[in-house]
């Protein structure tokens, strides 16, 4: 199998650190991409153009994180990361959307400090930086029943956390949030996560 690519994706990164936490990155060759690039995007083989995208042994496109990480979950040996059905099942997708939700605003975030300083919009900043910290809030009332967990909701959940470090440096949030603070920080020493830390899209080549 082949997974395009890219250091600078908080997405990429949920499909890597299951990789890791499965045992299987060894089994799936890596492919690099620049989401900043146009070329790139054309020659993702998602017809969205973007990352990340897992393409099977038998040619087959597997798109996107959430996707992946079920059917890399499926056909893979290791540790199950999704459970087959149940209540817990919908509580791993339920924090698995919360915290693809944070991330996607994050990265409108980002986005938009691409544009020149008079094309920024400020009320599209506060919308999704809003959005990104009622996320982090709702992951603060149960973060007491994570425990030592590791499945797609919670690599979800720390990658965000992680990835709003980045995209806010200047705002703590774990200031109001001490569980989830204490949670995230111990969780974030995994290797799968220290192996993983994202580099800024700007400088990635």
């Amino acid at each position: 199998m082949k997974l395009r690519w890219s250091p600078a994706s908080p997405f990429v990164r949920k499909v890597v650190v299951l990789m890791k936490e499965k045992g299987i990155e060894d089994a799936i060759d890596k492919e690099k991409s620049n989401p900043l690039s146009r070329e790139d995007r054309a020659a993702t083989q998602s017809p969205l153009g973007k990352i990340p995208c897992l393409v099977t042994d038998e040619g087959q496109s597997v798109f996107d994180s959430p996707v992946i990480m079920e059917y890399l979950d499926t056909v893979c040996d290791g540790p199950e990361m999704l459970p087959k059905s149940g209540e817990a099942r919908w509580t791993v997708l339920r924090r698995q959307a919360t915290a693809d939700g944070m991330i996607g605003s994050m990265v409108t975030c980002f986005v938009e400090g691409l544009k020149k300083p008079e094309r920024q919009s400020g009320g599209v900043v506060a919308h999704n930086k809003a959005i990104t910290f009622s996320g982090i809030a709702a992951f603060e009332r149960e973060a007491a029943s994570f425990g030592d967990t590791v499945d797609v909701g919670i690599i979800s959940a720390a990658v965000a956390l992680s990835f709003a470090d980045q995209t806010f440096p200047e705002d703590d949030w774990r200031k109001d949030n001490p569980t989830l603070a204490t949670w995230f920080d111990v969780f974030d020493q995994r290797p799968s996560m220290t192996e993983t830390v994202l580099v800024d899209a700007r400088s990635f080549e």
